[in-house]
């Protein structure tokens, strides 16, 4: 190319390649970028690294390369992520809809209570498909599966106490083969985790579940024992059942440690998960709920001081049944509810009874009919459930009302000092006595000292003639919210058939262990 100057003679100009050089070598030179067709490999772009120092313009289109493909890299590995956590939750949302078929609520599990699920009777199976024996392949994901895997609401849907069967099938056909080891090794793997959950748990459920599946266990190793010296385990068997019964090994031991597990099982389910929420509605519920009736007669003060008590009563006899509706859907035996019930019923009694011996506003006519109504409503809700054997737990609270209705005179003290109160301890009714607050319209003064020397001598007299221990006689508070040892005395027998047994496929147990 050619350029002339000023005066018009053409002068021959440096080509492109020696002006870049030119360029390159003067103090003042600038970069430009252009587009490459090929980007240069990794090898190249080292050695001429290596070979001369880099250029400003070098350091920072190496950076932006090298920014570009941690970018990439890090875009790519977000996305797989995203996938695979996609396809997990597409699994789990196929094995929730499966599971969820039973129930008739539109909004799942939580929304649907006991009650109102549905369950489908299966239709009787023309001949039996196997001998009632579980053959377990993996011993640990089988102990991972029976506990940590059913939860609560999926136990609702199956077969009730199905893990008390599965188990009693696992040992029989260990006992079958006479392997000891696997015996003893599958009980071992299957109780340190149960041990685990329910040292760790406070839930209402999952304690419940437990608790009624392991005095089921327990049982069942009474009924299908090999021991003869307990006749009153197998005299309700079938011909069947006594075929099932153990043959190889004496399970005493196992039963031994179920008895530990149960014992903690209810005792956590007690004091973990009821007590914190059955204790604060107790004093409320009895002592301080006042009927609607009581509620019309009554001054506007009073009605708007005890509006927020109107409810106290039916909120106590709603956990109650919460209680043992739960029980109840997860097989819970006559045995078992009989004793947390009880249970409970014995603590209302203790607290209701510690407060009215020490509180006077609570011992007077009036608040002990309203008091005696209140335990009527209670008493009435378990003849409703068949536990009537549970009111004798609230019968001393009954008695202490009765000794506030009842008149207070020595011409009425053998009434006083007899079966009316036969139930509370001498200090007892003395206390009651002592913070009597007599109503006006029944009774002037308070109870004179000399009455109350004449009831504890007249009570005294009664402890001693009934053979009462003599420490009696100066106990003064219930043990309020004491808990005694589950009684595993009671004999529980089953007459499920466990040729039926089968392994529900929501559990994914078909890998770890199979019916023989």
């Amino acid at each position: 190319m050619l350029e002339f100057d000023e005066v018009g003679t053409s002068t021959p100009q440096p080509s492109l390649q020696s002006r870049m050089a030119s360029a390159a070598a003067s103090s003042d030179y600038y970069c430009m970028t252009f587009d490459e067709p090929e980007e240069m490999d990794d090898v190249t772009l080292n050695s001429s690294s290596a070979a001369t120092s880099k250029r400003p313009s070098d350091c920072s289109l190496d950076e932006a390369v090298r920014g570009a493909h941690k970018q990439t890299q890090l875009l790519a590995q977000q996305n797989m992520d995203l996938n695979d956590k996609l396809t997990r939750q597409s699994e789990e949302l196929t094995e929730a809809r499966a599971q969820l078929r039973g129930y008739s609520g539109p909004l799942g599990l939580e929304n649907t209570s006991d009650e109102e699920i549905i369950r489908l009777e299966a239709f009787e199976k023309g001949s039996v498909t196997h001998s009632g024996f579980l053959e377990v392949y993996n011993v640990p994901e089988f102990a991972r599966i029976i506990v940590c895997e059913l939860k609560p609401s999926l136990a609702r849907l199956l077969t009730k106490n199905l893990p008390a069967y599965l188990l009693l099938a696992a040992f029989r056909s260990h006992d079958e083969k006479r392997d000891e080891t696997a015996l003893t090794g599958l009980f071992s793997s299957v109780h340190l985790v149960l041990k685990d959950t329910i040292t760790r748990s406070h839930d209402l459920d999952l304690l419940s579940l437990w608790l009624v599946n392991l005095w089921r266990l327990f049982n069942l190793l009474r009924q299908y024992s090999g021991e003869d010296k307990h006749a009153e385990w197998h005299v309700a068997n079938t011909e069947t059942q006594n075929s099932y019964r153990f043959k190889a090994y004496d399970v005493a031991p196992i039963r031994d440690q179920l008895k530990l597990r149960i014992e903690e099982c209810y005792s956590s389910l007690m004091k973990k998960a009821i007590e914190h929420v059955f204790s604060p509605k107790i004093v409320p519920g009895i002592l301080q709920h006042e009927s609607s009736s009581d509620l019309m007669t009554a001054g506007q003060e009073r009605r708007d001081r005890v509006e927020s008590q109107r409810k106290s009563l039916d909120e106590l006899i709603a956990f109650l049944d919460t209680v043992h509706t739960k029980l109840k859907t997860y097989g819970a035996d006559e045995v078992v509810i009989r004793q947390v019930i009880g249970q409970m019923a014995n603590w209302m009694c203790s607290l209701a009874l510690n407060h009215m011996m020490f509180r006077r506003e609570l011992c007077n006519f009036e608040k002990a009919i309203q008091i005696k109504h209140n335990v009527t409503v209670i008493q009435n809700w378990l003849n409703g459930k068949g536990l009537s054997e549970c009111r004798d737990h609230l019968e001393p609270l009954v008695q202490a009302c009765h000794l506030l209705q009842s008149r207070k005179d020595a011409s009425n003290l053998d009434t006083l000092c007899g079966e009316m109160t036969s139930r509370l301890k001498p200090r007892q009714v003395v206390a009651i006595l002592q913070h009597y607050d007599p109503s006006d319209e029944m009774e002037d003064a308070s109870l004179s000292p000399e009455f109350l020397v004449q009831i504890q001598k007249k009570l005294n007299e009664r402890a001693i003639a009934n053979g009462d221990p003599i420490e009696d006689k100066d106990t003064l508070i219930m043990m309020g919210t004491y808990l005694p040892p589950f009684n595993t005395q009671p004999f529980s027998y089953s007459d499920f058939p466990l040729e039926t047994l089968s392994l529900p496929s929501c559990l994914h147990m078909q890998s770890v262990c199979r019916l023989v």
